[in-house]
């Protein structure tokens, strides 16, 4: 197996994080007997492969991938025994006590958290909580002893459109409620990690003396902490835009530079090199969960872990085989970390890294230290960028084309910045006048960078937008570029073969996707509160038929634009009656309507008509009846009631979203 296995750690967090994602798309055919049941086999072959008789006529191959196979099915039931459902009936008041866990960035209504619920039954569940945006806001710890009315989380409303739903099922997330106001306060949880938490508070509490603007503050937050819940959207866009919304995440370069500052504090107190690199890695950890454990920040403790142990013990570490083995030991711990987003970016960017940047390093090397710092810095912007390229296009459908130049001034200035508010940090409890005085130089330093990042994000034309990019297309990518590397690095023609290969199969899939999207035929009704919108899809071509002028303005249409990659817009304005497609539609509306003569086939209730449903269907029977979200509660339920009785199908778009009319 040896022949096969020289760096066994990287084989074995392959087929572990594979298992992972087999699991999450089959998790209803495979039982936990079955899977422990392939578990068994493949590890009694692996202990008959030792037996003498045996190894002789086993060929090497069979046996490392039979212990590959393990460990396969061992990510499987990794995932399956973590996996949770929600226990908590939902429609329903629950009464129980909340704990605070995260507080989350505030929306232009409401505050949101994520929370503990425990009801008095003794179920445990995870929730995410609104509360009134006027209310007193709620800190990480608070617990509450409330009554609450439950829901699940709401689908996505439109088709194409992210699915909140399902990335907070990611998080084992499946419920929602609102914060009532007659909530009763109980005492803060105490326990390790709140405390932890609380001392986080406190630090972020030190730097009021400051007065920073809200701006300023917001950066310093999420730079210090982790906390990007007091960034403002327009930061957060900009910083996006411009290609360096990275740089606001604690990542590797953060830990490092925590790493250099701790390490060289602790050289005055402690000599013993051993204990120093403990105490500096027990810092760390407790850092790591003070800024909530991100997969980014776990990812980087850990490896700064594994490779300051080598060098501790005197044992080289190759890079790949830490990076591989950092995975396996976070996912180990919670299998839910593949499914984050900033998790597969930070481990991607690492390995770009890791793997290309020896290919450029020896090209446009400098004397000169200064101009050798910037061009280092490109060629790793360069090769971070193109190793998460795929990655970012297939989440952010979106390509900064002046990432370079962010990072040439973000990089520079920032870690500069990190390294003086570490410091400030410091002063702000030991000599205040020093700490608001370089408080000052460095708030000057992130205006100047928040200015230069809006300045990037502003020129549009260098931002490519809403690119389709599938799963499929994104693997293969990523195949791609990294068998091109390969093929450099060791040149081959069987490497050469196996990349044209895999851009033939891309074409391939590029080519059956076009002839799908061409032979497509979609037909919605989409949901917009204040809009109706019928969006027919057909050969790359839309048509949209609204009652809403101004709708082809609107940023509604372009997930379906995107995903159907069309080339033509039509537009039509409707009022009550329209034809499509042989389909009658009538819409009643808070006008009332006229006698219409021609059979409907779809009724549309929007804006509470004063109108008699139930008198309607005694002398018509449409195919169905829509209730536009913009209708009361009430008067949807009644007429839900009213079609239940007559046995005519019925779409509350308010709860169910979109209507997909394809199939009439």
């Amino acid at each position: 197996m040896k022949k096969y296995m020289r760096y066994p750690i990287i084989p074995i967090a392959f087929f572990y994080v594979n298992g992972i994602f087999f699991s999450n798309q089959i998790i209803e055919v495979f039982s936990i007997e079955l899977i422990w049941c392939f578990i068994t086999f493949f590890f009694l072959i692996l202990i008959s492969f030792q037996f003498t008789f045996l190894k002789k006529r086993i060929n090497p191959f069979l046996e490392t991938l039979c212990f590959l196979f393990l460990f396969f099915f061992v990510g499987i039931s990794s995932f399956q025994n973590v996996r949770t459902e929600n226990k908590i009936p939902v429609n329903e008041f629950q009464y129980g006590v909340i704990t605070i866990n995260e507080v989350l960035k505030s929306n232009s209504y409401q505050n949101r958290y994520f929370a503990n619920f425990v009801s008095t039954t003794n179920i445990e569940q995870k929730i995410l909580l609104y509360q009134a945006k006027d209310s007193l806001k709620l800190k990480v710890g608070d617990q509450l002893a409330v009554t609450i009315f439950v829901e699940t989380i709401p689908i996505a409303k439109n088709p194409y459109q992210f699915d909140y739903a399902n990335y907070l099922k990611n998080k084992q997330i499946f419920i929602q409620a609102k914060l009532p106001e007659n909530y009763l306060p109980l005492a803060r949880s105490e326990n390790l990690k709140f405390q932890l938490l609380y001392f986080r508070e406190t630090l972020m509490n030190s730097f009021k003396i400051h007065h920073f603007t809200p701006e300023v503050n917001g950066v310093v937050n999420a730079l210090l902490f982790g906390q990007r819940a007091d960034l403002s959207e327009k930061i957060q866009t900009d910083y996006r835009n411009a290609g360096v919304m990275h740089i606001l995440a604690i990542s590797g370069m953060h830990i490092g530079i925590l790493y250099w500052i701790i390490n060289l504090i602790l050289k005055s107190f402690i000599r013993p090199k051993n204990i120093r690199f403990i105490t500096v890695i027990v810092i760390l950890s407790c850092f790591a969960v003070i800024t909530g454990l991100s997969g980014s920040v776990v990812r980087a403790v850990l490896m700064f872990t594994i490779v300051g142990s080598g060098l501790v013990f005197k044992r080289k570490s190759e890079t790949t085989n830490v990076l591989a083995l950092s995975m396996l030991l976070i996912l180990i711990f919670n299998p839910y970390y593949i499914f984050d987003v900033g998790f597969q970016l930070s481990y991607m960017a690492v390995f770009s890294i890791v793997y290309l940047y020896p290919i450029i390093r020896p090209y446009f090397q400098s004397k000169y230290l200064v101009l050798n710092y910037f061009t280092e810095l490109i060629k790793i912007s360069i090769v971070a960028q193109l190793g998460i390229l795929p990655l970012t296009v297939y989440y952010f459908a979106q390509i900064p084309l002046l990432f370079l130049l962010g990072n040439l001034i973000v990089i520079p200035i920032l870690t500069v910045v990190l390294i003086g508010l570490v410091f400030v940090l410091i002063l702000n409890f030991i000599w205040k006048d020093l700490s608001i005085l370089i408080g000052k130089v460095l708030a000057l330093l992130i205006d100047v960078v928040n200015e230069a990042m809006a300045f990037i994000s502003s020129k549009d034309s260098f931002l490519l937008s809403n690119i389709k990019l599938d799963g499929i297309t994104c693997v293969l990518l990523i195949l791609i570029i990294f068998g091109i590397a390969y093929t450099i690095k060791k040149f081959s023609y069987n490497k050469l073969l196996a990349v044209f290969i895999l851009i033939f199969v891309l074409q391939i899939n590029n080519f059956v996707q076009l002839n799908e999207i061409k032979n497509k035929y979609e037909k919605f009704v989409l949901y917009d509160y204040q809009s109706l919108i019928f969006a027919i899809s057909h050969k790359q071509n839309l048509f949209v038929y609204s009652d809403d002028s101004l709708i082809l303005r609107k940023p509604i249409l372009k997930d379906i634009i995107r995903e159907n990659e069309i080339n033509n817009i039509d537009f039509k304005y409707i009022e009550n009656y329209i034809e499509i497609n042989n389909l009658n539609y009538l819409i009643v509306d808070s006008l009332g309507i006229s006698e219409i003569s021609t059979n409907i086939d779809i009724l549309i209730l929007k804006n509470n008509p004063k109108f008699n449903l139930d008198r309607y269907l005694n002398k018509n029977n449409p195919k169905l009846i829509i209730a536009h979200p913009k209708n009361y509660k009430t008067n949807t339920v009644l007429w839900e009631q009213t079609c239940r009785e007559k046995n005519i199908p019925f779409h509350n778009m308010r709860e169910m979203g979109y209507v997909n009319l394809s199939e009439y």
